[in-house]
């Protein structure tokens, strides 16, 4: 089942700054960058910590790369801030199908390729408690 606090989620206006006011404030470093054009963000992941079980915990900077992304829409409707808390599983479908036979709505049939080639899916925050929550099983490489 779920290991871990994979990452939190924080939507921003400005990848840059934000990283800036991280490294400055907390001295958190940037660990890895990519642009995401199904989800339409560019991201910035900074590590916190090394787990146990060999995974490690992150802050996901997320900055919308177009209009109509998920992201983008969330801002115009919330501004920045945290968007979403994920877990760590070593089995993505598996954990995401029993939580599904709990009544929990999984807003992906598969699971689709997040961050640093993890694999990924989202439960919907209305049956989280108003918490958009997603669940990631990291690459092996990471």
């Amino acid at each position: 089942m779920l290991t871990r606090i994979d990452h939190i989620g924080i939507a921003c206006f400005d990848l840059d700054k934000t990283v800036e006011f991280y490294r400055a404030t907390y001295g958190f470093e940037v660990f890895h960058t990519e642009i995401n054009e199904e989800q339409g963000v560019r991201e910035a992941m900074l590590k916190i910590n090394g787990t146990s079980d060999g995974g490690a915990s992150y802050l996901q900077l997320l900055e919308p790369t177009r209009e109509d992304s998920t992201v983008a829409k969330w801002l115009a409707k919330n501004g920045e801030g945290v968007h979403h808390i994920a877990f760590g599983t070593e089995d993505v479908l598996g954990d995401s199908e029993a939580i599904r036979g709990k009544g929990v709505r999984v807003l992906y049939d598969q699971p689709r390729t997040g961050s640093m080639g993890s694999q990924i899916t989202f439960l919907h925050p209305k049956d989280c408690g108003g918490v958009l929550t997603e669940l990631v099983t990291s690459h092996p490489e990471h």
